[in-house]
């Protein structure tokens, strides 16, 4: 096992104890068993001899068995928070949830899968929030990242089809990319302008009943309708009257709503992270 330091002087010496113990016996289930037993105390000195006990297990065993592996971190994790050791913990927690997710693809059995995957979904979250606890947000927002695309593969495990999440993915990175958003809007906007254009010329929009109607401009008056349809505020004066139309207004209309709630999404979480 690699030698490994820390800035605690007396985290370096539990990691040494729990490491020379782990390769006389070449075997975690002492070294596990004893760091359990300090967790169960109030100490701050044995919660931490229990968080790098666990910590030295999780080492022996990324090699031998991922599961298990994941496991002790997930454990060292919860004793290190317990202390205060937040950068700390959150490292701990994301090295979990990457070592649950490799062990899920690789067990035999349905159970063990979903169980690994589970563990690795709390493992991300966790360690999302330990890293938010101290002002990581680059670190916060990867863990939150990896915690997503874990349930998305859970709710899979689990036979249910995240057409939501996939989705929500897709046109904003699960509501952190204000850029792919705005992409989505503009494409969007674009589609539909296009769709309109084409309908004003086959007379499938038609204008209304009023004396000031707007003359029909080529493909500004389609963008200035899609804008409007898109953002539900209802400012034209040409209505659907083809029932192909009318279906498309009301697929821009529903795609303009999940756009916005999205973008409300966006914006909430940049406010809430500044």
């Amino acid at each position: 096992m690699s030698e490994r330091t820390f800035t605690d002087p007396l985290a370096s010496e539990f990691y040494r104890q729990g490491a020379s113990e782990l390769e006389s016996a070449q075997s975690a289930e002492a070294v596990l068993r004893k760091a359990e037993a300090f967790g169960q105390k109030d100490a701050r000195t044995e919660i931490m001899q229990s968080a790098f006990y666990f910590l030295a297990a999780a080492h022996f065993l990324e090699g031998r068995n991922a599961g298990d592996s994941a496991q002790a971190y997930h454990q060292a994790a919860r004793q290190l928070h317990r202390i205060g050791h937040f950068t700390q913990a959150g490292r701990a927690y994301s090295n979990a949830g990457r070592l649950a997710e490799h062990a899920a693809q690789a067990a035999a059995s349905p159970s063990s899968r979903h169980d690994l995957q589970h563990l690795a979904v709390r493992s991300y979250s966790r360690a999302n929030h330990c890293f938010a606890e101290v002002g990581e947000l680059d670190w916060s927002q990867t863990e939150y990242l990896n915690e997503r695309n874990a349930r998305v593969t859970w709710a899979k495990m689990e036979g249910k089809h995240p057409w939501a999440q996939l989705a929500w993915k897709f046109t904003s990175n699960y509501g952190t990319s204000f850029s792919r958003w705005g992409l989505w809007v503009v494409g969007t906007i674009g589609l539909f302008s296009l769709l309109y254009e084409l309908f004003f010329h086959l007379r499938w929009l038609q204008p209304m009943e009023t004396d000031a109607v707007a003359p029909w401009i080529p493909f500004w008056s389609a963008v200035y309708y899609s804008v409007n349809v898109t953002a539900a505020l209802g400012l034209v004066d040409y209505q659907p009257t083809h029932v192909i139309s009318q279906g498309v207004v009301i697929v821009n209309v529903l795609a303009g709503y999940i756009l916005l709630g999205i973008g409300i999404g966006i914006i909430g979480r940049m406010i809430r992270h500044r």
